[in-house]
């Protein structure tokens, strides 16, 4: 069979970037890719991630050629307006970011300017008003308590300064290749609900789904990405998702907590623990490594 020189092309294109995360996120998969590597497709059609968040995942499958299309998305309009300022106008973006890094050490200048504004550019929608809070935002991530993204019931970004030393808010070269990344022309960036996937995957395609982590106990939750929680009745709507998709014959893979165990057992998917650093939690003796569940449909 002769092989399709657009794909090629994009094949030669992708092998030729190594991109990275840009951003701390919560249960970010940078430290789990080699453990991932086992369980991942060796071929797929389509790449579905709908809680890209920090984006590990969908990062290393481009950095070595796994990927030929691909619809990457989040409910966080916030971080999906970052993605897309990185797309659209990284000039202007680290233009913002290097004056923004003269102010990485000062506490004053987090609450008083950095954080009340990101706050108040929520509500504008121009241009500009874009690639301030993408950088705003990246600013934030690197110098507030930990690397959180948590908001308040009225969606107001609400973490504390972090007391960094010598805080790096942004890789210049990092964020080129992340910009050409997103350029590639198999690769969409959308902000939307993950049940928005429900009616485009197809047979072949893999879809990974990295949902907030369940917590191990009532009390472990300290976080929140969005002003609404995602809780135990979100994690048996995913579920039902799961099992709705696994009857397409593509190829299915979730992370989560063993609390979710009990929503996909039994129902002949291929379920598998592995260990997950934990960089961000609100208590330090709590960050080492902690049980990650892995549910596959193959």
């Amino acid at each position: 069979m002769k092989e399709d020189p657009t794909s090629r092309s994009l094949q030669l294109a992708v092998a030729m970037v190594q991109p990275a995360p840009f951003l701390k996120w919560a249960g970010g998969k940078s430290q789990l890719l080699r453990e991932f590597g086992k369980y991942i497709p060796p071929t797929f059609n389509t790449y579905f991630e709908p809680f890209v968040g920090g984006g590990a995942v969908f990062f290393h499958l481009v950095s070595t050629g796994r990927i030929e299309k691909a619809v990457i998305s989040d409910s966080n309009k916030d971080l999906i307006d970052c993605y897309l300022t990185i797309k659209e106008d990284l000039s202007s973006l680290l233009d913002r970011l290097k004056e923004l890094q003269r102010h990485a050490t000062d506490k004053e200048y987090y609450y008083q300017v950095a954080r009340k504004r990101f706050n108040e550019i929520k509500l504008e929608v121009n241009e500009r008003a874009q690639v301030e809070k993408s950088a705003l935002l990246m600013y934030l991530n690197k110098t507030c308590f930990n690397g959180l993204y948590r908001v308040n019931r009225r969606g107001m970004f609400n973490v504390p300064w972090g007391k960094y030393k010598h805080p790096r808010i942004y890789d210049a070269r990092n964020l080129t290749e992340v910009r050409d990344t997103l350029n590639l022309k198999g690769v969409k960036v959308v902000c939307r609900d993950y049940n928005a996937i429900r009616n485009e995957v197809g047979k072949g395609d893999f879809v990974y789904f990295d949902p907030p982590y369940q917590p191990l106990s009532t009390t472990a939750s300290f976080t929140s990405y969005t002003s609404e929680n995602f809780g135990w009745k979100d994690q048996e709507k995913l579920a039902e998702l799961f099992h709705r998709l696994a009857g397409k014959r593509c190829y299915l893979m979730l992370s989560n907590s063993p609390r979710v165990r009990e929503l996909y057992e039994d129902r002949g998917y291929r379920l598998e623990v592995v260990k997950a650093g934990r960089a961000i939690n609100s208590v330090a003796m709590k960050r080492g490594p902690i049980d990650e569940l892995l549910v596959m449909n193959y």
